[in-house]
């Protein structure tokens, strides 16, 4: 017996309207699931089903919070050890260092010496260097970049409460550092380009150093253009988005619809490498475990060096981000302790133990470990803030990066 017509015309209309729903949400954009930048409102903030009771309550666990809040969900916390006692991770952390060493020396060498650079005593500069990101904020006028010149988003931090502190170091065990002065910093560069590869903190580093050096906002036509840092002789700095510093010579564009979880843009081929002389990199998200984080990075670090033997490798560890960063209102005057740092969402809580774990691939393979975290650890205070708690604003924090790789750059010139 046949459907009624009005039936027929039903259901071709509920068919209609299935594949309509179905393509817009083939559409819509994923969240990434690694993502730091997540909303720091406790009614938007999902809980993680496999936490105990006592993670799923409101809670005081980190220094800046004034008032309770529920840790954020983030699923690739499946690589983290928060499960581990604080024995448990410290043991781990010599395991896995004490792995990376062996690795990077088997692969890479050691090279013994800081290639691209004119210094005799290594260990003496790498003393001096962990001395100057050794030290704590304290209340007064620092430096600071004259004005902020890029992106506008980090420029418009309401409270400018995060310019009243500096960095002090411990001068009775290394000099002070100097203020930043371009013409001093031209001179070092000598015309030598400058390549930064990592993340979106990275492309901020980009932005400080460009404020730094320039009097005034520079064209940027994205993450393929450079910019000119210095006239005469010519240096040019250029920014390439790879948050795993993946040695991929093309791009995977996963069948037309690429993850926006992690980008990867090529950066190692030969032609890109003989084009600058001073690399910058860091690699931030917590992707995998510890003994792939060591392969990859090996394999970075010599691909580098098969194609640039000379290149100056400047390695930056990576920070930690602060959940409920609006909370805070000044400079932490401690590190985090390890019962602290388990409560960081999103891989933060291993970022210690990844950071000297690349410390030992960088300094095999002749590169510069600069351990600018250890600054920005200290300062929930001086983020952008609503739902990025990552990223600093400008100027502010990350001026001091600045400061610090500039006497890093005069030393290793002699």
């Amino acid at each position: 017996m046949a459907l009624p017509w009005r039936r027929v015309r039903f259901l071709i209309y509920l068919a209609i309207a299935a594949l309509i729903y179905q393509c817009l949400t083939s559409l819509r954009p994923r969240t990434s699931t690694l993502s730091p930048l997540a909303p720091q409102e406790d009614e938007n903030v999902a809980i993680d089903s496999s936490n105990t009771s006592d993670d799923k309550m409101p809670s005081l666990d980190l220094p800046w919070y004034r008032s309770p809040h529920r840790r954020p969900n983030s699923q690739n916390d499946k690589y983290a050890t928060i499960h581990l006692s604080t024995n448990e991770r410290m043991t781990l952390q010599e395991q896995s260092v004490k792995r990376a060493q062996e690795v990077a020396e088997a692969v890479l060498g050691p090279v013994k010496e800081i290639r691209g650079s004119q210094v005799a005593d290594v260990d003496s500069l790498r003393s001096k260097i962990n001395c100057w990101t050794s030290g704590h904020w304290i209340p007064g006028k620092g430096y600071h970049v004259p004005k902020h010149f890029q992106d506008p988003l980090y420029g418009k931090c309401r409270s400018q409460d995060r310019l009243n502190y500096h960095w002090q170091i411990q001068e009775d065990q290394c000099p002070p550092m100097q203020y930043v002065d371009p013409n001093r910093w031209c001179h070092a560069l000598n015309g030598r380009h400058v390549l930064l590869v990592g993340d979106l903190v990275q492309y901020q580093l980009h932005d400080v150093l460009l404020d730094a050096m320039r009097d005034g906002p520079t064209v940027c036509f994205g993450e393929l253009n450079y910019h000119t840092l210095c006239a005469q002789p010519e240096a040019r700095m250029r920014y390439l988005r790879n948050d795993v510093l993946s040695t991929i010579r093309r791009i995977d564009k996963a069948g037309g619809h690429p993850s926006v979880d992690i980008v990867q843009w090529p950066f190692t081929t030969k032609t890109m490498l003989k084009a600058y002389s001073v690399l910058i990199l860091n690699r931030a998200p917590v992707v995998e475990d510890d003994e792939t984080f060591i392969q990859e990075m090996v394999k970075t670090m010599h691909t580098i060096r098969q194609a640039s033997p000379d290149m100056l490798i400047i390695y930056r560890s990576t920070s930690i981000g602060h959940p409920y960063c609006n909370d805070a209102s000044s400079p932490l005057n401690r590190p985090l302790t390890d019962d602290e740092l388990v409560k960081l969402p999103y891989g933060w809580s291993e970022l210690q133990r990844r950071n000297a774990m690349a410390r030992e691939i960088v300094e095999a393979a002749g590169g510069i470990f600069v351990d600018l975290a250890a600054l920005t650890d200290l300062r929930p205070d001086g983020h952008v803030g609503g739902q990025d708690c990552l990223r600093y604003c400008i100027p502010g924090p990350l001026d001091t990066w600045a400061q610090v790789l500039y006497n890093v750059l005069l030393e290793l010139e002699g």
